[in-house]
């Protein structure tokens, strides 16, 4: 089997980590398709919701009267649909957070279970990575962007579907349509997009303008690979914090990228003398690069001999290995284990 430019690169980094990398890489992927699919749903069936309504009009106008009854159940859809994203989000953060931190995890096992020491178990790694992906994620929903926390960030996007079907149905009722003609524009809007709709509807889609987007969930879906993918980052950054062999962070361009953009100057650069793309934990830049990004973010790790080598120098005498100490005593030495 053939493999892309970027997979390729991903492997000679990862070197003899590469199962796990390739793994994490993955499940990454598959989990943004997969919450794609259930946030198209989310607006597919609320639509539906309102259709249904509208269908019970028959061939009779769709007039302002029936567009107050509609705004007022459209009112109450989208607090149904801000439950549903919220749900959604929360269970692909914590996906997200716990796939980021699988590679460092991992590594630290099999290094332990290679090296045959016992003063640190596979248990014990387990535990702490738990932790660490709770406490990620605790702090993910803490977290401000532009003056909104991440509630607020949902619910604005429920907010602008109501506004995109409110514009819809009232040009709807300056067009003079019947219930079921509107019905059926909004089932294969939703469906479809916008530009589906241009021969059918002519009149109604050159008053609509730009004021609605080419597909009613694109801004949920949006926020949600722009959300998901900052926990993946940060989920990094947090494993890569409590892996002592971590050298650096390493960023790859991924081949979904059509044109030069931040994202070449952050994956060609080499400020720190690390390599193509490597920045110190401390020094990474902020990961998405923009929405959409779908870069590799991949933990610098020493290779697995010198790690062995090191842990069992460490068990021989603790203050042979400094660093290792010190890793020991504040990821594990107060574990509630």
């Amino acid at each position: 089997m053939t493999m892309d430019k970027s997979t390729l690169e991903l492997i000679t980094v990862a070197g003899e980590y590469k199962k796990w990398a390739l793994e994490a890489r993955k499940k990454f992927i598959d989990l943004r398709l997969k919450q794609d699919d259930e946030i198209r749903t989310m607006y597919i069936n609320i639509t539906r919701n309102i259709t249904k309504e509208i269908r019970k009009g028959n061939l009779s106008d769709f007039n302002k009267v029936r567009l107050k009854q509609i705004l007022k159940q459209l009112t109450q859809e989208i607090k149904i649909l801000n439950e549903q994203l919220v749900f959604n989000f929360d269970e692909y953060l914590n996906k997200n957070v716990e796939t980021a931190t699988s590679y460092s995890k991992n590594i630290l096992i099999n290094a332990v279970e290679t090296a045959q020491i016992t003063k640190v178990t596979k248990a014990m790694i387990q535990k702490a990575f738990y932790d660490i992906n709770i406490r990620t994620v605790e702090a993910y929903y803490t977290r401000v962007k532009d003056g909104l926390f991440l509630s607020d960030r949902i619910w604005s996007k429920c907010k602008k579907y109501r506004e995109d079907m409110k514009v819809i149905l009232q040009t709807a009722v300056t067009e003079g349509q019947d219930c079921v003609k509107t019905a059926k524009m909004l089932d294969k809007y939703v469906l479809k997009g916008k530009k589906t709709l241009v021969d059918e509807y002519p009149n109604m889609i050159k008053r609509i303008g730009n004021r609605v987007p080419q597909n009613i969930s694109y801004e949920a879906l949006r926020l949600a690979r722009t959300e998901m993918t900052s926990a993946y980052g940060d989920g990094v950054l947090a494993s890569a914090m409590i892996n002592p062999a971590t050298i650096g962070i390493q960023f790859m361009l991924s081949m979904a990228h059509p044109h030069t953009d931040i994202c070449d100057e952050i994956c060609g650069e080499d400020n720190f003398g690390l390599g193509k793309g490597v920045y110190p934990i401390n020094e990474a830049p902020a990961y998405p690069f923009h929405p959409h990004c779908l870069c590799i973010m991949l933990t610098v790790v020493q290779p697995l001999d010198i790690l062995v080598g090191r842990l069992k120098n460490w068990i021989k005498n603790p203050m042979n290995d400094v660093p290792l100490e010190m890793w020991y005593q504040e990821v594990y030495g107060n574990l509630n284990f």
